[in-house]
């Protein structure tokens, strides 16, 4: 570990050399033409931070976008052109009336064309002005950001769609979110963690429609400030709050249908009001899903003193999901500098399964003759999710960096799922109509979350210090029962959390520096009282952060970081609760799981163009007591001998490697590209079964959108994940999956028409084979297929807006 970290610091040092000496004069290298200047409020000569400057190549024929900027905190832009123009300049920022200067020519050293001063709207203009759109990526100093409010591949979807578009992020076939290739993330919804987990999580972000999805954020290396959790990071769903003076609001209808004649669709609408420091918003949504899945599986169990058995499955399984959700956002500003704000979000899913898994099981050899029983499971299956979540939040500003924030959040979700399983006998490939068994499977899960939490910042003027501090309690409660079979499991899981952080950060001319620490004392409950099993546990740990970054200028910077962070267990890694959907297969939870911590380091260096961004990020995670599922034989009480899927602590795992991501906006084309290839060196030699394993992966994704003509856009999102091998014998195929969207402006841009297409080429399939000293199994998995949406999407608003000045949180 030492070696791969010092490897690092010996890298990180180079980049910041080597960007330093970017900055020497240029005598020598070539310089572009550029263009220089500065955005001001015309009435109050405030800088606007954030204004979009577009450069424009216009003839009499054509108009074409050729690069373009946002404005500095002090309003100061500096753009380098391809070549010296002459351009248009067309300057916008939200709340203001656009500004368009023609005739302008770049020059080298760059041309100064002053200071521009924009005027706040006064009045409702009855044509529209074409201004750029923000950039789909922008790198940021800690995280990534990337703007999807306008994305095609994602119109009529959900917010899991939106997440399954970007670099980076991957969505698995049972909806486990990861982030480079690892799932221990932590996602966050407008700045505040998730409560739910699991399949609850993947629901709840299935009801919230794309187009309330403003943009999301990628932090890989959190600091001190943020909870420890999460081995690979943060991924942060910003909705839109966006509000204009007075009443506005939206609508948007979706439908779809895919190569299964499965149909499905979602609604949305959404209003809001702003004025007299009061602002409301409220959008609700209503989504119906259809899918289809198949699987098979072949597993021969492998004995040393008796013959081999093999079971050989076939299933088809179709399930109907239902869900709405209410989001409200309501606040009162005071004062300029105190205001008051409450979020809350109903959602409701109700879920209907039906399908088939055919069996057959045999002895000694996988041939008709050694066959010993043929049946079917008919599953009958209805389930709902309830959750209510609500934040108050108050914000005080002292002055601009010396600030006061303080929440008090609660969630709650409670899920029922009522399951009927019936046997059927087989016999001449026919399914007999007498049943030979029923199985029901009753669960209920009442999971409740209440977090108090305080920030303070202010600038330490003495020591030229930035100074950050505060405080989080959280007390989380898991109460579930299960009743399978006449037999009735429950358990109680408590946790509670105390927290407390400081972060130091100081400004030395390019350079910063932040360093900070975390200090949490954890307590946990966990009590199976249907078996009188108590698990109690009751540890303080301690997470420090260093940020070190150099920003020359705007379009360099580089930063070396170390963090230290904590991936606890899941509460579907310690739940012993069964789905009971196999009867040969089962997972089965570990209460006495311990958390993994992971250190972190990270060299991220960016370099911007007028064109485009390239962001490289080497990195090594080690990890201690990695938490990874273990597959071992087990015999029921019956006698029957089953696979069973269990959580369990590794010795520790080590990952290397590098993440790259590009952004390039040229010849009328925008396009994000991105990969990850890294090693994973894991050491599982404390396991009966050694799970050590050494492996090479990758991933890569690519985005393009492009205007075809006036108010029509095409885009195009691929993935692409190459087979891998998985310990300690086994390999997964590879994966690929390609969506296409055409998108129709309408009625001047407040209204839009777009086809989606996903999974174009109907090959969303995962085939995996894997051998231990127990068992062979080979696997294949469909799910989805292809579907067509079609989307229609209608804005209004009734008057100017505000600004993206509101308080209400660190959004």
């Amino acid at each position: 570990m030492l070696r791969y970290t010092h490897s690092l610091l010996l890298a990180g040092a180079a980049c910041l050399i080597l960007l330093a000496g970017l900055r020497m004069p240029a005598a020598a290298q070539a310089q572009s033409p550029a263009l220089t200047g500065r955005i001001l409020d015309a009435e109050t000569d405030t800088p606007l931070a954030g204004a979009t400057v577009a450069v424009w190549q216009e003839t009499a024929s054509d108009s074409t976008m050729v690069t373009g900027a946002a404005t500095d905190a002090e309003g100061a832009f500096t753009i380098e052109t391809p070549d010296t123009g002459p351009y248009t300049l067309r300057i916008s920022f939200v709340g203001y009336d656009n500004r368009r200067l023609e005739e302008v020519t770049a020059q080298t050293p760059p041309n100064d064309v002053g200071t521009i001063g924009l005027n706040p709207e006064t009045r409702q203009v009855g044509e529209v002005e074409v201004t750029a759109q923000r950039p789909a990526a922008e790198i940021e100093t800690d995280r990534t950001t990337y703007n999807t409010a306008d994305r095609a591949v994602s119109a009529g979807g959900s917010a899991r769609t939106v997440l399954g578009t970007l670099p980076s992020i991957q969505i698995d076939i049972d909806g486990s979110i990861s982030l480079r290739g690892n799932e221990s993330v932590t996602l966050q919804i407008n700045g505040e963690p998730a409560s739910l987990e699991g399949e609850s999580l993947v629901g709840y972000l299935q009801s919230i429609p794309a187009d309330a999805v403003q943009r999301v954020e990628v932090i890989p290396n959190p600091s001190a400030r943020y909870e420890p959790e999460g081995m690979a990071g943060i991924i942060n769903i910003v909705l839109d709050r966006n509000l204009n003076t007075g009443w506005n609001g939206g609508a948007l209808l979706s439908g779809g249908r895919d190569v299964n004649n499965d149909y499905g669709g979602n609604a949305s609408g959404n209003v809001g009001y702003q004025g007299g420091g009061f602002n409301f918003l409220a959008n609700y949504s209503i989504r119906r899903d259809r899918e289809e899945d198949t699987d098979s599986r072949l597993v021969e169990q492998l004995n040393d003193d008796a013959p081999n058995r093999w079971i050989d499955q076939v299933g088809t399984e179709r399930e109907l999901d239902r869900s709405q959700s209410l989001n409200t956002q309501m606040g009162y500003r005071f004062t300029e500098a105190t205001s008051l704000d409450l979020e809350t979000t109903l959602s409701l899913r109700r879920d209907i399964e039906d399908g088939e898994s055919r069996y057959g099981e045999y002895t000694g050899s996988f041939t008709s003759d050694d066959r010993t029983d043929r049946y079917v499971r008919v599953l009958d299956n209805s389930s709902s999710d309830e959750s209510v979540n609500g934040r108050l939040t108050f914000n005080h500003n002292f002055t601009d960096d010396h600030t006061l924030r303080s929440q008090i959040r609660y969630d709650r979700d409670f899920e029922t799922e009522d399951g009927t399983y019936t046997i059927y006998d087989i016999e001449n490939g026919n399914r007999l109509d007498t049943p030979r068994g029923q199985e029901l499977d009753v669960v209920n899960e009442d999971e409740q979350e209440g977090t108090l939490e305080v920030d303070y910042t202010r600038p330490l003027g003495a020591l030229e210090m930035e100074m950050e501090t505060g405080y989080q309690g959280t007390l989380r409660r898991l109460d579930s029962d299960q009743t399978y079979d006449g037999t009735e499991t429950t358990f109680v899981f408590d946790e509670i959390i105390h927290a407390g952080y400081g972060i130091l950060r100081r400004g030395f001319g390019d350079f910063e520096l932040e360093t900070g620490l975390r200090a949490e004392t954890v307590n946990t409950d966990f009590n199976l009282s249907s078996q009188n099993e108590r698990t109690d546990q009751s540890y303080v740990s301690f997470y420090p952060s260093v940020f070190l970054s150099y920003s020359p200028n705007e379009r360099r910077q580089a930063r070396i970081s170390y963090s230290k962070r904590v991936d606890r267990p899941n509460l579907w890694d310690i739940n012993p609760l069964d789905d009971n959907e196999n009867p040969t297969f089962r997972n089965e939870g570990n209460p006495g799981l311990d958390p993994e911590y992971i250190h972190s380091f990270e060299l991220t260096g960016t370099q911007r163009w007028g064109f485009g961004s390239l962001t490289a990020t080497p990195y090594v995670r080690h990890t201690v007591n990695e938490i990874e599922d273990v597959t071992r034989e087990e015999t029921t009480d019956s006698g029957r001998t089953v696979i069973v899927r269990r959580a369990e602590n590794l010795s520790s795992s080590t990952s290397y490697g590098a993440e790259f991501v590009a952004t390039f906006n040229y010849a009328g084309v925008e396009g994000t590209l991105s990969s990850n290839v890294y090693r994973a060196v894991t050491d599982g030699s404390n396991l009966t079964t050694d799970r050590s394993q050494d492996a090479i992966l990758f991933s890569g994704r690519a985005n393009l959108r492009t205007e075809l003509r006036d108010g029509l856009q095409a885009e195009l999102n691929q993935f692409y994940r190459p087979a891998r091998d998985i310990p300690p014998e086994g390999r997964i195929d590879a994966f690929s999956s390609t969506e296409v969207a055409l998108q129709q402006s309408l009625f001047s841009g407040n209204g839009s028409l777009t086809l989606r297409v996903d999974d174009l080429f109907n090959n969303t399939n995962v085939g995996i084979w894997y051998r231990d000293n127990d068992i062979y199994q080979q696997s294949n998995f469909e799910w989805g297929r292809r579907e067509v949406t079609l989307s229609f999407q209608y804005t209004f608003g009734s008057g100017d807006n505000d600004g993206p000045e509101r308080g209400g949180g660190r959004y």
